[in-house]
């Protein structure tokens, strides 16, 4: 018999999926899980989530509080759904992956396995995301993109996202390589950074650039 976990007064704690007891506790909680979806064994689901028509939930998944998701989605074995996300139409989210806090998956997307998807990030229709990319917080991928491969740089002050779009994110701020070649010390002592940390962060530029080209 599965086993789903419900967060309850004392912490997760797992039901028999297919007991009226936890039909109960699902509408206790509203918890609403469509037609013919399936829910894998030992899988957690938040309060207030909603799971389509046909959706696929694997082994361990974590469906976070008042996540989305969409008719036919897959959501592959330990993967993790943030807090009011949403995962798209037919969207496939890998084994292992993250996908952060608000963050939006669009309609037949693909995430990788062990992707980590960063919160309040946006990828669009039809996105593909490699194995083990990381795309941070924030982050907008249009429509039909196709990431391969990304860096994710944890500096002396802020991170640093590179996916092979052209553009970086440090910090919050997210421009083109070449704005950042043009803008970098300006935006560095901006954000209080010193001589040090302005050449460090440069260096993380060039580093990006370098990719970005051999990405052609």
């Amino acid at each position: 018999m599965k086993t789903i976990y419900l967060l309850i007064e004392k912490g997760w704690t797992p039901f028999d999926f297919d007991v009226e007891v936890t039909k109960e506790e699902l509408s206790k909680r509203n918890i609403r899980i469509g037609d013919e979806a399936s829910i894998g064994d030992e899988a957690s689901i938040g309060d207030e989530a909603l799971i389509g028509d046909g959706a696929s939930i694997g082994d361990e998944a974590r469906i976070g509080y008042r996540a989305r998701i969409g008719y036919r989605a897959r959501i592959g074995y330990g993967a993790s759904i943030g807090y009011r996300a949403r995962i798209g139409y037919r969207a496939r989210i890998g084994d292992g992956a993250s996908i952060g806090d608000r963050a939006s998956i669009g309609d037949r997307a693909s995430i990788g396995d062990r992707a980590s998807i960063g919160d309040r990030a946006s990828i669009g229709d039809r996105a593909s995301i490699g194995d083990g990319a990381t795309i941070g917080n924030g982050a907008t991928i249009g429509n039909g993109a196709r990431i391969i491969k990304s860096i994710f740089i944890t500096g002396t002050k802020h991170t640093v996202n590179w996916y092979g779009t052209g553009v970086i994110h440090i910090g919050c701020h997210c421009k083109k390589i070449d704005w950042w070649e043009k803008n970098y010390k300006m935006i560095g002592e901006k954000e209080g950074y010193s001589e040090v940390h302005i050449n460090e962060y440069y260096g993380y530029i060039k580093i990006c650039e370098s990719l970005q080209k051999s990405n052609k």
